[in-house]
């Protein structure tokens, strides 16, 4: 059968990457009270797989188990057997998806390949066509950022590693764009940190993942495409923009108000219109919120609990910010890493964070009444 995907491996990168590994001031800590939350888990004990456990892809990437699946195909864990049985993962679809080919590994290759040696984006180390499936190998990751806040009892995060977390998806969301891609997907399973087995990653860096959704919105030349008059409804309905509910074109600021939704469920523990099935009410629902974070900066709300004064402000300003932009502006970026420096209170992102520490800083904020956010 023909590649569908051209076949790739780390040394076929494109000459103006400088490497696949970015190196940051984020460095590997030494001891981690809690190294179990940071692993993927894996199950072992799977039957009708795309991929059996034992086979190699390639002659080099033993599938050794599965870490998940869905509607669109799974992802193994894996040994690099070139590589002294390095970790990685491999992220496989059918070709042909009810008689057509799928098209949306494709795009996440050709994205991934875009963003290699980019400190947000997932190491890739090959990618082709094999027995019918499309592969992808990439770097082991980690739990994603909804899977920690779920771990912690009070089912949230502190504001220092709320306001770190934001941060780095800011960044990670900017590299993205200037690429002339939007993500279209953002949330908090989308978000994992390195994982600790990998030496060539930090455990503190977070990694945006599935770029299947991605859609180019600008052209080489900076110039941008031109908009459709009614778009088709992509990404997740709880996270999404108020544009998107509407059927219309999105751009880099509903990447980053997707963003703001899940800047909310981490610190608060969930969103106001979690029980909603609608999507008009759905819709509704964000409105409301958006109302309140404008006007109601010191209100109190049943539904929605108080804003206050040192935390609220920072929440506050970067709803402001990315609920006021144009679906073709360009994002105040550094505004936005700054506004959530100040949630962070100016704490260094290669700090622990709260899966680290057996998630007390939660607790004690939870104690001290800080909780209290918005």
């Amino acid at each position: 059968m023909e590649s569908t995907m051209g076949d790739y491996t780390s040394g076929d990168l494109p000459t103006e990457i400088p490497s696949l590994i970015s190196v940051e001031d984020i460095v590997l800590p030494n001891k981690f009270t809690k190294v179990q939350r940071l692993r993927p888990a894996i199950q072992l004990d799977v039957d009708d797989t795309l991929v059996k456990f034992g086979e190699k892809i390639r002659g080099r990437w033993l599938v050794k188990g599965l870490i998940g699946s869905g509607g669109y195909g799974e992802i193994y864990y894996a040994s690099d057997l070139k590589m002294n049985g390095e970790s990685v993962a491999v992220k496989v679809e059918p070709v042909l998806r009810k008689g057509k080919i799928a098209k949306r590994m494709i795009l996440e290759q050709k994205v991934m390949l875009r963003l290699q040696g980019r400190p947000h984006a997932p190491l890739m180390w090959g990618s082709g066509t094999e027995h019918g499936l499309n592969y992808i190998v990439m770097q082991l990751l980690s739990t994603n950022v909804a899977d920690l806040r779920k771990q912690c009892p009070l089912q949230r995060l502190s504001r220092a590693t709320s306001g770190r977390i934001m941060q780095q998806a800011i960044a990670g969301l900017r590299d993205i764009h200037k690429i002339g891609y939007i993500h279209r997907d953002v949330k908090p399973a989308n978000m994992c940190f390195g994982h600790v087995d990998n030496v060539c990653q930090s455990s503190r860096r977070l990694i945006i993942v599935d770029y299947g959704l991605a859609r180019k919105f600008r052209q080489l030349d900076g110039k941008p495409i031109e908009r459709r008059k009614r778009a088709g409804f992509r990404g997740t309905l709880r996270y999404v923009s108020m544009r998107v509910h509407d059927r219309q074109e999105q751009g880099p600021s509903d990447d980053l108000i997707a963003l703001f939704f899940t800047l909310i469920e981490i610190l608060k523990g969930e969103l106001p219109w979690r029980n909603e099935k609608s999507d008009e009410k759905m819709k509704s629902a964000k409105m409301q919120l958006v109302y309140d974070i404008f006007y109601l900066f010191m209100d109190v709300r049943d539904d929605f609990v108080q804003i206050s004064e040192n935390i609220g402000y920072s929440v506050r300003e970067y709803g402001r910010a990315v609920m006021t932009l144009a679906v073709d502006a360009e994002p105040n970026y550094t505004f936005l890493i700054s506004a959530m420096k100040n949630l962070a209170g100016g704490r260094p992102l290669n700090d622990p964070y709260d899966w680290e520490n057996d998630y007390m800083e939660v607790v004690k904020e939870y104690k001290n009444g800080l909780s209290q956010y918005f």
